[in-house]
């Protein structure tokens, strides 16, 4: 039962889920700075729906269907690329409002950072804890300190991880610190 209820935490707590509700909730609280929905729907478009046909597509795609979780990962990883890359690139030649131009930049670079870390250094920082703390980040800075209890979060899902071996604890606080950090580094820079 431990087990499944980590299964559980992991996976609604997968990077464009977190995603989808913190676009939601700046919608919801800012729909005037998004212009109209189309911003709306194009922020879902690039940082949930394409990182989430990953897993989809790995059955369907020959290199990685029969690649297992690394294949899984992988996949998932290049397309959540693309959709960030593609996003903020249109996102500033077709004049986005602000607020989704600092949205796709805080993914892009903790995207970035977080694949740097993972490529180049060689320590798997976790994936899960940049992209519930990044986006949480980017939370406060649009809503205030009403939303800090949002870092609750972050136990429970260092919980649903290391109790499913994807992670060591210190894994899970680097890709904590480079989720808050890259997203401070982006927002400073608008």
């Amino acid at each position: 039962m431990k087990k499944k209820i980590a299964k559980f935490i992991s996976v609604i707590t997968v990077v464009p889920i977190v995603a989808f509700f913190v676009i939601t909730i700046l919608y919801i609280n800012f729909n005037k700075q998004f212009r109209n929905i189309w911003w709306y729907i194009y922020s879902i478009f690039f940082l949930t729906i394409l990182p989430l046909s990953a897993y989809p597509l790995q059955y369907i795609l020959p290199k990685y269907k029969n690649a297992g979780r690394k294949g899984e990962r992988k996949l998932a990883f290049i397309l959540a690329v693309i959709g960030y890359f593609v996003g903020i690139i249109f996102s500033f030649v077709l004049k986005a409002p602000v607020i989704v131009q600092k949205m796709f930049a805080a993914y892009v670079t903790s995207g970035g950072i977080l694949a740097l870390i993972n490529k180049f250094i060689k320590f798997k920082a976790s994936g899960h804890a940049c992209g519930i703390s990044g986006p949480i980040t980017l939370l406060y800075h649009f809503l205030g300190s009403p939303v800090l209890w949002l870092y609750l979060i972050l136990p429970i899902v260092f919980w649903a991880r290391i109790s499913l071996n994807r992670h060591s604890f210190k894994e899970l606080i680097t890709g904590t610190f480079v989720g808050i950090f890259s997203t401070i580094i982006a927002l400073c820079f608008f």
